[in-house]
């Protein structure tokens, strides 16, 4: 079982590994790709999706679609921070400042950096002093 197919798993199985990619919730990805009725009992849902989870079919495709997935937002991440910077040496070039700027705000935004962090420490009888500290990071981590 070097690499599990979706033609090795019924409809249904690759229906809930899909849609556990989707929700990281087996509850609900047994819902969908079973269409268990409304009414259906919680206990019973959690029950046959644990025992899915389990099968080494399912979870070796599970793991599989999880390293695609992640490979393919790496990916994704790791070109829009290289066209970013592409558009920032351009505009660097063509003395352009607000674009440089524009160009860096939007690497920023793609990290997640463009809200700070804000610190506070400090006596609670005293003053409150507030730090604000901001950390750019390329591609490749701090």
């Amino acid at each position: 079982m070097a690499g599990t197919t979706k033609d090795e798993l019924t409809a249904q199985q690759e229906a809930f590994c899909l849609a556990y990619l989707e929700t990281g919730n087996a509850a609900e990805s047994y819902r969908r790709a079973y269409n268990t009725e409304p009414n259906a009992r919680d206990n019973w849902i959690y029950v046959e999706a644990s025992q899915l989870l389990d099968n080494p079919k399912v979870a070796l495709r599970l793991k599989l679609l999880q390293d695609e997935a992640a490979k393919l937002s790496l990916y994704s991440v790791k070109a829009a921070f290289d066209e970013l910077e592409d558009a920032r040496q351009l505009a660097k070039t063509s003395n352009n400042p607000s674009a440089v700027v524009s160009a860096i705000a939007q690497k920023m935004k793609l990290f997640g950096l463009e809200k700070g962090r804000v610190v506070v420490s400090g006596d609670p009888d005293a003053p409150m002093e507030i730090t604000i500290t901001r950390r750019i990071i390329g591609p490749d981590g701090p």
